[in-house]
């Protein structure tokens, strides 16, 4: 039975999968399958090897932190990145955007080396754009037990996956999912009516003219290209990034604080007031009724064109992380 094993990987290396993407596929088929039905494995590998189509979508589904989705081609296989962009939003959901909307003084919020919890009665909100499977609203929702999130998306189709997902994980009734296009009155809409603490994405940041180019592997032909870089003109990779800040600055009548976020000593300032994150150096002015935390996922090359673009927002308050690579791959920016 191993040479049977190693065959199926050999044969997804001759077709030009990296052997240790091959190992790890061979074990998802044989965990998903069981080690009993090799004749369906076989099967599976066969497609793959002939077509380049992601095991993913060849199963239906995909795992991502410590659940798993439904998946289609009208969505993205979930992505390890995505992963640090969840993990890092919940740590400042924890340590800067609860404390702030509970009112912690700042001395108490120094003295805890973790972060605060929702007190009973307090519900966080968050909007989280083009959700596509679901797996950022699902995994905020399964992380943080007091907060309702609503989650946006362009395409019924996926918004209907998105919901049998967050069934599947238990937490339908912490999300809401709509249709909406961020460059819509749809979009502009929700800011107005609805305050949010936090607003995350993984918008299509891929520039619309390398998407599909020659140097992509094969896998990345059968995702959505509207996920991967959505508009034609998205020739930049900034627009969705630019449209998002610009709604949320009008909307929200962002930046606050100004002034005070320029102080040299944070611990004097106005009640407005900001904190200081030690482990990070960053000012984090604290507003009471609006968005405290933007979240989103980055693609490297544009880091020095996002700087740009905040600046120029005034937004001056911001933290990029980077992935497992060590490339810039998260961007939080504290309005």
């Amino acid at each position: 039975m191993f040479s049977q094993y190693e065959d199926f990987i050999n044969k997804l290396i001759s077709a030009g999968i990296e052997e240790s993407e091959a190992k790890r596929e061979i074990s998802i088929l044989l965990s998903e399958i069981g080690e009993n039905n090799l004749e369906e494995i076989e099967k599976i590998v066969r497609k793959r090897v002939q077509t380049r189509i992601p095991i993913q979508y060849l199963l239906g589904k995909a795992s991502f932190m410590d659940f798993e989705v439904k998946v289609n081609e009208k969505v993205l296989i979930p992505r390890p990145e995505t992963e640090i962009l969840v993990e890092e939003t919940v740590k400042r959901l924890e340590r800067h955007v609860i404390p702030a909307k509970a009112g912690i003084q700042k001395q108490d919020y120094m003295l805890r080396s973790s972060g605060f919890r929702v007190k009973p009665g307090m519900t966080l909100t968050a909007l989280d754009i083009g959700t596509g499977s679901g797996i950022i609203a699902i995994a905020i929702a399964k992380l943080i037990p007091d907060i309702k999130i609503t989650s946006i998306d362009i395409d019924k189709e996926i918004i209907h996956l998105a919901k049998e997902n967050a069934k599947l994980n238990n937490v339908e009734n912490k999300i809401n999912f709509k249709i909406c296009d961020v460059f819509s009155k749809c979009f502009e809409g929700l800011l107005q009516s609805q305050k949010f603490d936090l607003i995350v994405s993984n918008p299509p940041y891929v520039k619309g003219r390398t998407c599909y180019g020659k140097s992509v592997q094969p896998e990345i032909m059968h995702e959505p290209k509207i996920a991967l870089s959505g508009s034609k003109e998205n020739t930049t990779g900034l627009i969705y990034y630019e449209r998002i800040i610009e709604l949320i600055k009008k909307c929200y009548g962002l930046p606050r604080h100004c002034e005070e976020a320029q102080s040299a000593d944070p611990l004097r300032r106005s009640e407005a007031s900001v904190v200081i994150s030690k482990r990070y150096e960053i000012a984090l002015p604290l507003a009471r009724n609006d968005v405290k935390l933007l979240a989103f996922e980055i693609d490297p090359p544009l880091v020095d064109d996002l700087k740009s673009l905040l600046k120029k927002n005034n937004l001056n308050n911001y933290e990029i992380i980077k992935d497992y690579s060590k490339l810039d791959r998260c961007l939080f920016v504290y309005p």
